[in-house]
């Protein structure tokens, strides 16, 4: 088996702040409106809702800025040109860098989107489950004459009947469609 690298390295635990609802409404808002550093602390700011080019900066909350800054620490977000913008309170205006999605992170597929899936038999009985798209792994074991398909933590989903259907669960499980499916056996696995 032949496993794939990851496209960049990330730091212990940044995996788990990339699979809430939070980070996915931050990196759709970094879109549109938009979010800007101000000053030298890099104070998260936002813009009016639909007002790309507004100069006026709203701060936000501080879960989401501080997501902002972590996603910047991670490269999901990237730092763009600066500009100056007026916030509230403030006669005149600051200082401040716009913020933008990095191509990276608008790559990975929705959910729903149909995956390709690679099924990969080690020996008889037993497969390795990759979908580097995605992001997810898992496996399926032959017992009692179906194959029980577990996540790539070892968590059992589900039981199929062959290592196709056994993808397709694994993908649904992780929200996306299995398709298309590529069994490879593995060579002294054929021999046999």
């Amino acid at each position: 088996m032949t496993r794939l690298p990851r496209p960049r390295r990330e730091i212990a635990g940044q995996d788990l702040l990339f699979d809430d609802a939070l980070t996915d409404r931050v990196l759709r808002d970094a879109a549109d409106p938009g979010f800007v550093l101000v000053g030298v602390t890099e104070t998260v700011h936002t813009r009016t809702i639909g007002t790309r080019a507004a100069e006026h900066a709203i701060p936000v909350r501080p879960d989401i800025a501080a997501t902002v800054h972590h996603l910047l620490t991670a490269g999901r977000l990237t730092h763009g040109p600066r500009i100056s913008v007026t916030v509230d309170g403030r006669p005149e205006p600051e200082s401040a860098t716009t913020v933008e999605v990095a191509s990276t992170a608008t790559g990975r597929p929705a959910l729903g989107d149909r995956v390709p899936v690679q099924v990969d038999v080690i020996r008889a009985g037993f497969a390795l489950v990759t979908c580097p798209t995605a992001d997810f792994s898992g496996s399926m074991i032959r017992d009692d004459g179906t194959y029980r398909v577990e996540t790539g933590h070892g968590d059992t989903i589900a039981r199929a009947r062959s290592y196709r259907a056994g993808a397709e669960r694994l993908a649904r499980h992780h929200g996306y469609r299995a398709d298309p499916i590529e069994v490879a056996h593995d060579k002294e696995t054929a021999d046999r």
